[in-house]
């Protein structure tokens, strides 16, 4: 992100968030926090006292819990009786974490929706700042923030590589390349589920901020929302094969290319693992390279009949349009 761009995206001032704090409460948007979790006992309460922390009068709580066997049942059994108004969850199995946010989604229905996973947290005033944002952008329909990435104990590592452009084209070429968005900074008016759809990939969030950006102008709130926990069982430090394939197949099937950059990504963690949650930088060596360039070829060999139908299908699509024109 360049100056330009920054100078650009929605900077919080304590004013316009003091402004909205004075509104009457049938004024303000209310928040529907979605929480997927499953065996998360030992982060739960550090996630769920964030949001209540966040002291937002019109919010609503769902914990799609995916059947958990450790202490989580109790303590959401514990918080939805202290918050009786506030905190609702359904402890089930479920088909993983795409279920589960899907069904917090239906199941709650407040305008704006937030989901944070059950190990992460979000920061002092989150709410208020994102309730500023969407108040005076009324058109807007997505909109996310900085975030960063803490230990165990939430002591920081690093932050996230956001990134941001107000040219939605730009925002599209660069996810191309890199996920933009961290998943817990970002919040959405509920419409635009209604037009673009839910989650419908195991590549989650970044699947679905694919799709959306093919219609939607993503909004940046120059703020530090969220802290996102790496752990042993973090999805994030448990990068691994099958999840950097599937990635590059969603890449794939919205660009209809494996760029270099998956292609390197792929490369690196097969051969080094997730080293930076853990503070590390291997260097690249040869080995990185040649796999690299391994990945770029034969991934994209692969599919190239999937691209060969991509362009047919595109084609078809352009001739109706112009015959429907014509006419």
């Amino acid at each position: 992100m360049n100056e330009l761009e920054r100078s650009l995206a929605f900077a919080v001032r304590d004013a316009d968030v003091a402004a909205v704090k004075r509104l009457p409460r049938e004024a303000l948007p209310g928040f529907a926090v979605v929480v997927p979790s499953f065996n998360q006992a030992a982060f739960l309460r550090d996630t769920l006292d964030s949001i209540l922390a966040q002291e937002y009068p019109v919010m609503e709580v769902f914990v799609a819990d995916g059947g958990s066997r450790d202490a989580s049942v109790e303590i959401l059994g514990e918080y939805a009786a202290r918050h009786p108004e506030t905190i609702r969850f359904d402890s089930t199995p479920d088909g993983g974490q795409l279920h589960g946010v899907n069904k917090g989604i239906a199941k709650t229905s407040h305008e704006i929706v937030a989901w944070i996973n059950s190990d992460d947290v979000y920061l002092p005033g989150a709410f208020w700042k994102v309730a500023t944002f969407f108040h005076f952008n009324r058109n807007a329909l997505v909109a996310y923030g900085r975030n960063r990435y803490v230990d165990r104990e939430l002591r920081p590592v690093v932050d996230y590589p956001v990134d941001w452009s107000p040219l939605l084209s730009e925002q599209r070429r660069r996810m191309m390349h890199f996920c933009l968005v961290p998943q817990p900074s970002l919040f959405f008016r509920r419409v635009a589920v209604t037009l673009c759809g839910g989650l419908a990939s195991k590549t989650l969030d970044y699947e679905l901020w694919l799709r959306w950006q093919q219609h939607l102008p993503f909004y940046f709130i120059d703020d530090t929302l969220s802290l996102s926990r790496l752990h042993d069982d973090a999805i994030t430090a448990n990068a691994d094969a099958a999840l950097l394939s599937g990635i590059c197949r969603t890449v794939h099937d919205y660009y209809g290319v494996v760029p270099m950059s998956w292609a390197f990504k792929y490369a690196y963690t097969r051969v080094h693992g997730a080293a930076w949650t853990r503070g590390e930088s291997p260097a690249v060596g040869p080995k990185v390279k040649w796999l690299a360039a391994w990945y770029f070829l034969s991934l994209n060999v692969r599919w190239l009949p999937r691209s060969a139908a991509r362009l047919a299908r595109a084609f078809v699509a352009w001739a109706r349009q112009a015959a429907r024109s014509a006419a």
